[in-house]
């Protein structure tokens, strides 16, 4: 190419050259002062360093400096530590492994059950290119005859209180795949060589135990890319990077050539003469229709609010003595600081002060799936109730999509998850109060009210108080299984006998008992005891409260059935915890045969 040609380009040429890929070598910051460092049979350079050396020896991001613990590297992410099985400084890439497994060593489970996505991405790293099988965790209520299922005998996650078994299967699997009795877990990458092209080979655990213990790939290459304002690219197979902003000729030329900054800056001039037009363009096309969208958009909005004003009318008008009070949106953020006084750990939870002074507790109600009249309805049957355990409510909001619920402060109140010691005649006292409230709120049509510790709210006398907020407070191990799987039951009021049984044998479970064995699930193992005949060694506990205690475990067994209709009504629990002990038997199984035993 001539000077000529290079300089004074024609048009046709300009245009060639604005178009065409630009790219130039990354620079390499490697320090030559420093000597590799060494653990294990791995070699430490730049990027990387030990935490020992000098931090001019490796790049600046802490995630590069590495550790040497017990002759293994390690590598400290954001949140959690990783074993460095490999650093391949040619193609930029280093597999690393889950600190929890030990290759052959099967009985060895991972620290970590979720992505490292999320932990370990950063400017500097991102996955690698090699992809291997992908491990997924399952957990299922009963054994589960599928070839491609591995019963995993020592790692998995039960979140549920109903699930028993734990497999993985090597491959990632839909949910219209699942098996009917199981739920998806979480899944593992890999970077294990597959030889598996058409995903049927059929593993054994050890197999699948080797995969995830042999961990999983990440590169590093754009530690290179400081010079190239972060865009550069991986060449050569992926063993050298190169830089996208500067320009590529038979010759190369330097970054701050004439010549490359003619091609830089008026490829730029040509994007930004792009961008101009298209939103011009776009501008011509689309404001229309937007415009009549936003019409249309506004027109629904204010159709909507008159419906609710409307809705809300009509129902008042048949109870104006029980009828709550209508917050607007405004008023809400204003008694709640613009929602910055949250209440304990729930973000949908605020405390707020009213005009009048009292304070109260404000739920707002994130993607309700319900309609207008459902939500009016529901505030209506809360405002007629008046039970010393039901939180009271006091008044509603509900604007467009933006929906809340206002009620009462309880006095001194805290959750019943925060008592994590409680004696024995307020387990009782506490479980006989809940069972009154939730009876009450199904007398009053109002089901699947989310019962769990953390919105059972307890007084300074340990009275509990149930909110009827719904299913917007539904917690994980508290809900009935007819919830996951539709073959066991349809849901109704019997879904809160369920979540209340949950929850009483979890404060039964906290009882110290001296014979009580922490490696079985508790209802499991009391309900063995019983079923034996055994006496309960309750720690420092009377006649009169292992009787108490043992009352609320029964009562318990008999909620947590598996299937609804084998479980009493609220109004039978609370005849069963007022009534004689004596006249209590423990249900003849407490699961179904096939799950249980």
């Amino acid at each position: 190419m001539s000077n000529r040609t290079l300089f004074f380009p024609s048009p046709t040429i300009l245009i060639l050259l604005l178009w065409c890929t630009t790219i130039c070598i990354a620079q390499n910051n490697n320090s030559s002062l420093c000597t590799p460092s060494s653990c294990g049979d791995i070699t430490i350079t730049y990027p990387f360093r030990l935490k020992t050396d000098p931090s001019s020896c490796g790049h600046p991001d802490s995630i590069f400096a590495l550790e040497c613990l017990q002759n293994r590297t390690t590598l400290r992410s954001k949140s959690r530590i990783y074993v460095v099985q490999t650093i391949t400084y040619d193609n930029f890439t280093l597999r690393l492994s889950d600190p929890g497994l030990v290759t052959k060593n099967y009985s060895s489970c991972p620290t970590y059950y979720s992505s490292p996505e999320n932990d370990l991405y950063s400017s500097y790293m991102n996955y690698g290119t090699t992809y291997g099988p992908t491990v997924t965790f399952l957990n299922c209520v009963g054994p589960v005859n599928n070839p491609s299922y591995v019963l995993s005998p020592f790692c998995g996650r039960n979140t549920s209180a109903i699930f028993f078994n734990s497999y993985v299967t090597v491959k990632r699997i839909l949910v219209s795949d699942l098996e009917e009795v199981c739920a998806y877990d979480t899944s593992v990458g890999t970077a294990w060589p597959d030889d598996d092209g058409g995903g049927n080979k059929k593993y054994s655990y050890s197999e699948i135990h080797d995969m995830m213990a042999y961990g999983f790939e990440m590169s590093w290459y754009r530690v290179y890319c400081g010079d190239c304002g972060g865009d550069c690219v991986l060449v050569e197979k992926g063993k050298k990077v190169r830089c996208r902003y500067s320009c590529y000729e038979i010759v190369s030329l330097r970054p701050d050539s004439f010549a490359c900054k003619l091609v830089f800056y008026g490829l730029y001039a040509i994007y930004g003469g792009m961008a101009i037009g298209g939103l011009i363009a776009l501008r011509l096309v689309l404001g229309i229709p937007f415009l009549i969208g936003l019409i249309v958009y506004k027109w629904k909005t204010r159709h909507s609010s008159m419906q609710q004003s409307q809705t809300i009318q009509e129902i008042s008008q048949h109870q104006v003595n029980f009828m709550p009070i209508n917050y607007n949106y405004g008023e809400i953020k204003k008694m709640t600081k613009n929602l910055n006084s949250k209440l304990g750990l729930n973000n949908n939870l605020f405390k707020g002060n009213l005009r009048s002074g009292p304070s109260v507790a404000i739920e707002m109600l994130i993607n309700s799936s319900s309609t207008d009249k459902e939500f009016i309805s529901h505030v209506s049957k809360l405002s007629k109730i008046s039970h010393p355990n039901v939180v009271k409510l006091v008044g509603f909001c509900i604007e467009g999509s933006k929906r809340a619920l206002v009620h009462e402060l309880v006095n001194r109140g805290s959750s019943l998850e925060k008592h994590v010691s409680l004696k024995y005649v307020d387990i009782y006292k506490i479980a006989i109060g809940m069972a009154r409230g939730v009876e009450c709120l199904h007398g009053a049509g109002i089901y699947d009210i989310g019962i769990n510790p953390q919105n059972v709210l307890i007084d300074e006398e340990f009275n509990p108080k149930i909110s009827g907020c719904g299913r917007n407070d539904r917690k994980m191990g508290f809900i009935a299984p007819e919830v996951f799987y539709k073959n066991i039951g349809e849901i109704s009021c019997i879904a809160d006998v369920y979540s209340y049984g949950m929850v009483v044998m979890e404060m039964a479970g906290r009882v110290e008992y001296s014979n009580k064995s922490d490696e079985i699930y508790f209802p499991f193992w009391v309900y063995k005891e019983l079923m034996r005949g055994k006496k309960l060694e309750i720690m420092g506990a009377d006649e009169e409260e292992v009787i108490m205690v043992k009352k609320v475990i029964i009562v318990g067994l008999w909620c947590i059935q598996i299937r609804g209709v084998d479980r009493p009504l609220m109004s039978e629990v609370v005849e069963m915890l007022e009534g004689g002990f004596e006249r209590l038997d423990l249900p003849q199984m407490l699961f179904q045969r096939e799950s249980y035993g």
